[in-house]
């Protein structure tokens, strides 16, 4: 496998956690010591620059001639080991223009890179019928992670049992589990514009709210562990 990885986004479900799992994934990269470069395709929400404010704004709400500025995704590989990129609700179809034209995934040896496709799991029909259509488009040309939500829940039936999921462990795709952070606890931190990983030591939360975080980090350091040859250099 190359030594470089982006880690991309695809679906453009909105609500379904996508921002949330980035920055979690975030915290773990930051914390592997890895080179690390972050890009926010969400010029309206922004929630993941605002809990990363280092992750870089790039506006894919442009016609399809110019989608070149998704280059700078590519063009930061030289300075760093890993690219994350969160994609904005409605903006996947920009995304997986931009893919079709560079012919990214066939030239992932040649930038010396592994293109990582992260989607989210869930109990949402939607967001389910958009990974069976990233896996018609894209199936065995990317790596998969899959962090299945169990905000609401510790069992999703939709997702178990479906095909999607069976095609996904034929190509390999490794799953994590994202466990349900307390609600309250997760508002805190969006007030305060911090990730879990920097809200353990924050004086801007209560104790309490600190400590869910230090158990939540934790608990996501070993899932994303689970993946850590698909997500590591």
């Amino acid at each position: 496998m190359p030594t470089k990885r982006i880690i991309l986004f695809p679906q453009d479900k909105g609500g379904i956690g996508k921002s949330f799992v980035a920055t979690l994934l975030h915290d773990y990269l930051t914390d592997a010591g890895v080179r690390l470069k972050a890009f926010d395709l969400d010029h309206a929400n922004s929630t993941f620059n605002r809990l990363v404010p280092e992750a870089e704004f790039i506006d894919t709400d442009v016609d399809t001639d110019k989608l070149g500025v998704l280059d700078r995704i590519v063009l930061s590989l030289p300075e760093a080991d890993v690219v994350l990129v969160d994609n904005r609700a409605t903006g996947g179809s920009k995304v997986l223009a931009y893919l079709d034209e560079t012919q990214l995934p066939e030239m992932q040896e040649k930038f010396g890179c592994t293109l990582v496709f992260a989607v989210i799991a869930t109990d949402d029909k939607d967001a389910n019928s958009q990974i069976a259509e990233l896996l018609d488009s894209h199936g065995p040309r990317v790596r998969w992670l899959v962090a299945r939500n169990l905000r609401d829940g510790g069992n999703l039936d939709l997702f178990t049992q479906s095909n999607a999921r069976k095609r996904l462990a034929d190509y390999g795709a490794v799953e994590v589990d994202v466990p349900c952070l307390a609600e309250v606890t997760k508002n805190r931190l969006q007030q305060a514009n911090l990730t879990v990983g920097r809200g353990r030591e924050s004086d801007a939360l209560h104790l309490l709210d600190r400590s869910r975080c230090v158990r939540f980090h934790a608990r996501m350091k070993d899932e994303f562990g689970k993946a850590r040859e698909l997500l590591l250099p």
